[in-house]
């Protein structure tokens, strides 16, 4: 019976319904004032109650049953008390008795005998008890206690043989018919649980319930089962030759899967693979509707599906022609984002550009392109496919010129330069129109890398070139993919050892070089394998030059330094004044520390606005483009309000640049005195554009060798005298940096690595897929260490 106290004096508790994996609890809704409605002044009557039962006694065994603490406790009361136990209260007390198992099931208790908590509860003679008390009133209990009872026999984990489950599932067949469809998911999932591997009647009952409502299906754990029904039944068929059964069952299979990606806003690991694998299996069955609506989905987009995309690139072929610019972009899109290399889908995409190409957008055009510098991949048909393009960006070039640089960063990054499409984009008319646009910002930096990528590797332009006062850094600190993943990058481990193994003088971390690329690691090593303090070396000023009076030899040096400036491509167009030389010294002496001229030497005065529009931009918001970042307001090249733009001033500006760096590394390595600089810290820097890298591309032939000849220096024009300096990037390539599964880095990545080497500097490569091996800082050290002595100068 129960304690005197339990109820005397007492409050009558509101309806707390306990938590199950459904939402809809174990008992019906009870109104607010604890079910004592009125109506016309009558009280209402408790029709889940068949027994004569007061209120008070329901919920006090309801309250015992919850707050019991063990299992011997919860049977206790159950059995002990049948004139106060109703039917409701049985799929309560299973499913305490299933939290309270779980609980327990850390430590089993049962290991001595090989039986844990469970099998010890199914032999103790209360749980029998119970379980009798179940099957003599089943037929008398609602609906919601037999489809609560027999999801919590499931969830229990009673076999599927037992006599309890025997009997609800019998009952349950009876009164499907009068089940609404909560109770037919219920009670699918639990004959799902209970027969995991062998075919049982009341799933094909409840299935085909199931399929005729199954847009108003909403619990995601009965869409999986339904999934993994499905795949039982695919698995079955895969013997047999294809058949109509086969076709109808993957046409199932896609209905659900578009319905489970609508209505599901989260996934665990194994509920994502079943996804793919379904994906895989009915996918080639889907039209343009279906695919859009796949694609569409934000949850597949932000989950990477292989086993899909794999088979995709197998019937894609055949279907591209029905499908729609729209789709086969989204479809660009999601392969772009995941580094998926799958070079027959990468060709589907460009056979589709190919011959549609001229009937679409720019914007749409843009979208379609991305995916091969994002992936380097040149499509077997690019000998066509490239003419193309330059067609009709010559023709649409100035209806959208945020796309038509997008496309052009592309095809830079593929090593394909349209001469044609550079002479509009370059021209005052198409500047003009862009600096009065809201992209004013992000089309200036990819214009000038563009224009910096002409003057590495496409000498033979002989057209107009970006003016001076519009050129940018591309980027001023780390991307934004590196920044978010910096906790899982290997740079911290490289830093570190790299710090005990030379010191922190003798580095420089995330420095940004010309035209914009960030560096992990920037060493000044010479000749004879010493790496050498910064000190003694080129730097850049920790602080801007207007905030202290130039020294007259800095000075003396930028003057001199300002007549080479004017053929300084891509900075400064070229006159017919600058002597040709070769191509690689040529290309290096621009942008490597030159010599500080000898005093008296002769002297270049720039114009008094040379420098006015070298300033930094600041840094971009995050776009709504696809691909390029589109800033807030739009900025024009030179602000009302510049700063006094005499030779001072100028030079002072100068520092604000990439230039300026060079000039100070100049002064520097000349040894001018009067100057001491510390170990420099890289800026903060803009965020990356929202699904482009900073721009860079593939290398399609043999990789070029690491190391590039620093400019020769006479005796006494270095920090070392006589001694060659070679200027060294490790470059710390993880995960994100390589196609998905593959050893090819992505277009971006490619691109700055080729421009770092045109630039002089020595790369080194640190592949994660080395890294991953290293374990500790010692061997951290003895890695870099031996990568280190493999640099040939």
């Amino acid at each position: 019976m129960f304690p005197a106290c339990c109820c005397a004096g007492k409050a009558r508790p509101r309806l707390l319904l306990p938590l199950d994996p459904y939402g809809h609890g174990l008992l019906p809704p009870v109104p607010p004032d604890g079910g004592r409605g009125r109506a016309h002044g009558k009280r209402k009557s408790w029709n889940f109650i068949h027994e004569k039962m007061s209120y008070d006694t329901f919920f006090t065994m309801k309250r015992l049953i919850e707050r019991s603490r063990s299992v011997g406790e919860v049977l206790r009361w159950v059995t002990q008390n049948p004139g106060k136990v109703s039917a409701s209260h049985y799929p309560i007390a299973l499913h305490k008795l299933g939290q309270l198992l779980q609980q327990q099931s850390g430590p089993p208790a049962g290991a001595g005998d090989g039986r844990g908590p469970a099998g010890q509860v199914l032999e103790q003679p209360e749980f029998h008890a119970l379980c009798q008390a179940i099957v003599s009133g089943c037929a008398k209990f609602d609906n919601f206690s037999i489809v609560n009872c027999l999801y919590a026999a499931a969830a229990l984990g009673l076999p599927g043989e037992s006599p309890l489950v025997r009997v609800l599932e019998d009952e349950s067949r009876s009164r499907l018919g009068r089940f609404n469809q909560k109770d037919v998911s219920m009670v699918f999932s639990s004959v799902m649980r209970l027969h995991p591997s062998s075919p049982h009647p009341l799933v094909e009952s409840c299935l085909s319930s199931l399929e005729r409502h199954l847009e108003k299906e909403r619990h995601p754990q009965t869409l999986f089962l339904l999934l993994s029904y499905y795949r039982l039944r695919a698995q079955a068929l895969q013997g047999h030759a294809a058949s109509d059964q086969q076709l109808i069952n993957n046409r199932k299979i896609l209905r659900l899967v578009r319905h489970t990606l609508g209505q599901v806003s989260a996934m665990r690991e194994h509920e994502l693979a079943l996804l793919d694998e379904m994906l895989a299996l009915c996918a080639q069955e889907a039209n343009n509707k279906a695919l859009e609506a796949i694609f569409s989905s934000q949850l597949f987009y932000e989950n990477r599906q292989e086993r899909f995309i794999r088979s995709m690139a197998e019937w894609l072929p055949r279907k591209a022609e029905n499908l729609t610019p729209y789709t086969m972009a989204l479809i660009a899109k999601y392969v772009a984002r995941h580094r998926l290399r799958e070079p027959r889908l990468l060709d589907t995409i460009a056979n589709f550009l190919l011959k549609r190409g001229e009937q679409l957008d720019s914007k749409v055009i843009q979208k379609l392109v991305f995916p091969f510098s994002r992936m380097n991949y040149r499509p077997s048909n690019h000998g066509e496919l490239f003419p193309k393009l330059e067609a009709i960006l010559e023709q649409k070039a100035g209806s959208s010129p945020l796309a038509t640089v997008n496309i052009l960063m592309s095809m830079f990054q593929l090593s394909h330069f349209p001469q044609t499409v550079l002479h509009q984009v370059f021209s005052p008319a198409f500047i003009t129109n862009v600096m009065s646009s809201p992209y004013a910002l992000i089309v200036r930096r990819y214009l000038s890398l563009l224009d910096a990528a002409v003057e590495l590797e496409f000498r033979e332009y002989s057209g107009p070139r970006l003016d001076p006062r519009y050129r940018v850094l591309m980027f001023e600190h780390a991307l934004t993919a590196d920044e978010a993943n910096r906790k899982y990058s290997y740079k911290g481990l490289v830093a570190e050892a790299l710090r005990q193994l030379v010191g922190e003088e003798c580095y420089r971390q995330d420095e940004v070089l010309p035209p914009g690329y960030c560096t992990d690691f920037l060493l000044w090593i010479n000749r004879s394998g010493t790496v050498l303090p910064l000190s003694r070396v080129p730097a850049a000023s920790k602080a801007p030059l207007a905030t202290s009076p130039a020294p007259l030899s800095l000075r003396s040096s930028v003057l001199a330094l300002t007549a080479d400036l004017q053929d300084f491509a891509p900075f400064a167009a070229e006159t017919p004044s600058s002597p040709p030389g070769p191509r690689e010294s040529s290309r290096a002496g621009r942008f490597l520390p030159a010599l500080c001229p000898a005093p008296g030497g002769p002297c270049f005065q720039p114009p008094s606005d040379y420098y006015c529009g070298l300033s930094k931009e600041p840094s971009l918001g995050s776009p709504g483009s696809s691909t390029l970042s589109s800033p807030s307001e739009c900025l024009s090249a030179v602000q009302p309000g510049t700063p006094d733009c005499s030779p001072r001033a100028s030079a002072a500006s100068l520092f604000q640049f990439p230039i300026g760096k060079i000039l100070e590394e100049e002064e520097e390595a000349a040894g001018c005195p009067g100057h001491e600089h510390g170990c420099f810290q890289g800026e903060q820097a803009p965020e990356e554009p929202e699904e482009r890298s900073p721009p860079g591309s593939d290398d399609a032939g043999p990789p070029p060798s690491p190391c590039r000849p620093s400019p020769k220096r006479g005796p006494g024009e270095g920090p070392q005298g006589t001694e060659d300096i070679q200027r060294v990037v490790l470059s710390v390539n993880d995960k994100w940096h390589y196609c998905q599964n593959s050893d090819i880095l992505v277009g971006s990545r490619a691109m700055r690595d080729r421009h770092l080497r045109l630039l002089g500097y020595c790369l080194v490569q640190l592949p994660y897929t080395e890294l991953e091996k290293v374990s500790g800082i010692e061997e951290a050290k003895h890695y870099l260490r031996q990568k280190l002595r493999e640099l040939r100068f």
